[in-house]
């Protein structure tokens, strides 16, 4: 990570009350090893939870607008006014919002692996002292001895420059701890339309692989059998440092052409993001299930059962349905055939 700004900005606000407060930083932090930690492990932190997707409502939106004038300077100081700002925009919120609680809200302007960030990490101060306030400079100090406890992080949001310049969709990425939910305010003060989970997007690609022309399996040299295809996908996938899908990785190693899923997703509107989080119990939709009983074998994917392709018989608990054109058509023929 090259972490190039970072500031630390606190709101305060007791739950099940009206009104709220806020310290704001006056100086940003010193980029120290401290510092650098500190954004490492809330970046990590982050990627580690589940995942939602957004774009930026580009009127009407003041986090936007505060956002886009320290894009046109990229200083220090307009870093530093447009973190104070945003954070003023949203105690005031929060301060109209009965049941609402405030915590540190740590900025951070970083780059890693080529691409361009700005993190904004909801910390809550539950078990002890994370950041200490200095009010002589009216800045916070790290505490060293606590920041490494990532488990702090309540909520985030991770601005993907590159993609935001680009005019690339979901540029921005929501997260939180299993102990919360994005709250609509945090939604609202960010001005994100459209947000969309990991799951909604292991869905989609699990719809994709479903639908789209059966590639020619290498081994064999004929085309994939579906949940055969299924099954690799989901073996590639999983093997995927930090369960990361690249539709483009994805439809290279199938395809040989990197274009060919994301063509077919846009063809077919499936909208989803090139590069997602995949969520893990989505995925076990791509896993096989064989069963080979009573003369009778089946092969069928676990979102196949979970779409009701294949299910059983809610009166009759020894009855398995099975809904398929294609399958009727076979067995029909080969009886013909007779």
């Amino acid at each position: 990570m090259n972490l190039t700004r970072a500031v630390i900005h606190e709101i305060i606000k007791v739950p099940q009350s009206n009104g709220a407060n806020s310290f704001l930083s006056e100086e940003l932090l010193p980029i120290t090893q401290d510092t650098i930690m500190l954004a490492s492990n809330l970046n990590a932190a982050f990627s580690r939870e589940h995942s939602s997707y957004g774009n930026f409502k580009k009127t009407e939106n003041l986090f936007f607008d505060e956002f886009q004038l320290h894009q046109n300077t990229k200083t220090e100081n307009s870093f530093l006014i447009y973190t104070k700002k945003v954070t003023s925009i949203l105690s005031n919120l929060l301060g109209t919002i009965f049941f609402a609680k405030g915590g540190f809200f740590v900025f951070c302007e970083y780059s890693l692996n080529s691409t361009n960030f700005i993190g904004v990490y909801l910390v809550r101060d539950m078990e002890g002292v994370l950041f200490n306030k200095d009010n002589d400079t009216h800045t916070f100090k790290i505490n060293s001895a606590r920041y490494l406890d990532t488990n702090k992080l309540a909520m985030g949001a991770r601005i993907n420059i590159n993609k935001l310049t680009d005019e690339d969709n979901n540029h921005i990425t929501l997260t939180k701890s299993p102990q919360t939910d994005i709250s609509d305010y945090f939604i609202d003060w960010l001005g994100i339309t459209r947000p969309e989970s990991s799951t909604d997007f292991t869905n989609k690609l699990f719809n994709i692989i479903t639908d789209i022309q059966l590639p020619i399996n290498p081994a064999t040299g004929v085309e994939y059998r579906l949940n055969e295809f299924r099954e690799t996908a989901y073996n590639l996938i999983k093997a995927a440092p930090d369960k990361i899908v690249n539709l483009r990785n994805l439809s290279s190693v199938f395809y040989g052409d990197e274009n060919i899923i994301i063509s077919f997703a846009e063809e077919k509107g499936y909208e989803l993001d090139h590069e997602f989080r995949y969520d893990g119990r989505a995925l076990n939709k791509f896993k096989r299930i064989e069963v080979n009983k009573d003369g009778i074998r089946l092969s069928f994917s676990r979102g196949d059962f979970t779409a009701k392709k294949v299910y059983i018989s809610e009166d009759d608990a020894e009855l398995v349905m099975i809904r398929s054109k294609k399958l009727v058509e076979s067995i029909k023929s080969q009886i013909n055939m007779q």
